[in-house]
């Protein structure tokens, strides 16, 4: 009886998924902020964009490494493209929404705001081929 308790608990205890404080965990939270904010324009490996009326279309986000041509990911960048608050000039016209307004307006405080942005730079770091 003994051992099927142990059993029982090491499957229920694999299951639970990434342990927290990982960023495998911080990834997980931010692949659910992506599929609820991001994914209409910029589509997933297994998701087809649904807004297709952007000009330019929305970057492939499994290659912001390989586009830059960068060793590590350029995390702090792209955590100011998606606070958006910080114009990058060189990227053009802004079609995306300022994500760091966004969050304001939602009344969410500075450290919330820059744990969802680190959510999902996490889960872009996660997506790089």
């Amino acid at each position: 009886m003994a051992l099927a308790g142990i059993f029982l608990f090491m499957q229920w205890s694999c299951n639970q998924g990434p342990r927290e404080g990982t960023r495998e965990a911080q990834a997980l939270r931010g692949q659910a902020i992506f599929d609820q904010q991001c994914i209409s324009c910029h589509g997933s490996e297994t998701v087809a964009p649904t807004r297709t009326d952007l000009d330019p279309k929305a970057p492939d986000l499994t290659r912001i490494q390989e586009r830059r041509k960068a060793k590590d990911f350029p995390i702090v960048e792209i955590a100011q493209i998606i606070d958006g608050r910080q114009w990058v000039k060189s990227h053009g016209p802004r079609e995306m929404p300022v994500w760091g307004e966004v969050y304001d307006s939602l009344g969410m405080e500075k450290d919330e705001i820059r744990g969802k942005k680190g959510e999902l730079v996490a889960y872009l770091m996660s997506i790089q081929k």
